[in-house]
């Protein structure tokens, strides 16, 4: 059975209605009309707003998909409830799924991270709830905002308290950088409490220099290689071996070649870079040992790992667009024909299972 390293709920209202801390509940983010007669989510204090149309529509045709004009009443209930969510799982041959946000993607990004961290509160608190129903299918990752590194190791702590297996991550901290040595404290905890810690590719808040309306689907992996190369450059694989990074939903096909590069930059410019006392091995030693990424539909990811040491973990992304339900089985069974056994097994099972210990 496949295990989905990368899947998702899709938030109802009573989320943040109901959890949100009493001081914020009247800033909750809510469902309002939209011009096509659906519904999409506001978010307070932003002029943002999500469209539901995306969320929920994974098997929809392409031709078929839209952003507006869906109500959450028409989404799929196993988007947001347990038992029919495990019949979807069913449906597409998939034995448990990790599970990570719609809405809280996008407050990540919110502004104000003190009104993030609050609503990331609610959402663990919720999510828990959700996974309980059945624990060994049903693989919650928390989130933090980071909105200090003293907040995130708290939130971390109440993560694993809460029963969660994981923890989601903002793309930037709220102040500084990810490869500050301030941050220690983060990825300490996240070893001793033996969280993996996840990136997820976020809705674009920049925009892409080239133009036209489909240049921010390149902007997520742009995101991907800055923080990949921080990490690695910064020194937090070197001072943490035990620390375990997923980036998710940012395919994998380009990694061999960032990775080259980098050692690239390691050998050839180790000293101008003052790279001394920071990392002691190639970059692709430390991404081997400690970074997995997801995958859906990715031959290149598949045919390149056959040389390269690529930690790839499937993903269906259900029940957004990108979803490979209901079609997971006969997309594996592709991959069957690319892979020998082994990795086979690894990137579609195994690996998931025995990095968040299902």
């Amino acid at each position: 059975m496949l295990v989905s390293a990368d899947s998702h709920v899709v938030e109802p209202p009573a989320v943040f209605r109901d959890y949100l801390d009493a001081e914020w509940r009247d800033q909750a983010p809510r469902l309002a009309p939209d011009h096509a007669g659906g519904e999409r989510y506001v978010l307070p204090g932003t002029t943002r707003s999500i469209g539901l149309g995306l969320a929920g529509s994974a098997g929809t045709p392409g031709k078929e998909l839209r952003e507006s004009g869906t109500a959450f009443a028409d989404i799929r209930p196993g988007a947001w409830q347990p038992g029919p969510r495990l019949e979807d799982q069913d449906a597409d041959g998939v034995a448990a799924e990790v599970l990570y946000p719609t809405v809280g993607l996008f407050l990540l990004r919110h502004i104000n991270r003190a009104y993030s961290a609050a609503c990331m509160a609610a959402y663990n608190t919720w999510l828990a709830e959700f996974c309980a129903k059945a624990p060994d299918r049903l693989i919650g990752c928390g989130a933090t905002a980071v909105t200090s590194p003293d907040s995130a190791v708290r939130d971390l702590r109440s993560i694993r308290g809460k029963g969660l297996k994981g923890a989601l991550l903002p793309l930037e901290p709220a102040e500084g950088f990810y490869a500050d040595e301030r941050f220690d404290a983060l990825w300490a905890a996240a070893c001793d409490l033996a969280l993996p810690i996840t990136f997820h590719a976020l809705p674009p808040d920049r925009r892409a220099p080239a133009a036209g309306p489909g240049a921010a689907v390149i902007l997520p992996l742009w995101d991907a290689q800055e923080l990949l190369t921080g990490l690695v450059f910064g020194g937090v694989l070197h001072r943490w071996p035990a620390l375990r990074i997923v980036f998710a939903e940012f395919d994998a096909g380009w990694v061999p070649h960032l990775v080259q590069r980098l050692d690239h930059y390691f050998h050839r410019h180790h000293r101008w870079l003052k790279l001394d006392g920071r990392i002691h091995r190639p970059p692709s030693e430390y991404i081997a040992r400690a970074v997995h990424f997801t995958f859906q539909d990715d031959p290149t990811a598949l045919r390149l790992a056959l040389h390269s040491q690529t930690n790839l973990l499937w993903a269906s992304d259900f029940p957004h667009a990108e979803s490979t339900w209901p079609a997971s089985r006969s997309l594996a069974s592709a991959g069957s024909e690319l892979l020998p056994a082994r990795l086979y097994d690894e990137f579609f099972s195994t690996r998931a299972r025995s990095l968040y210990g299902i």
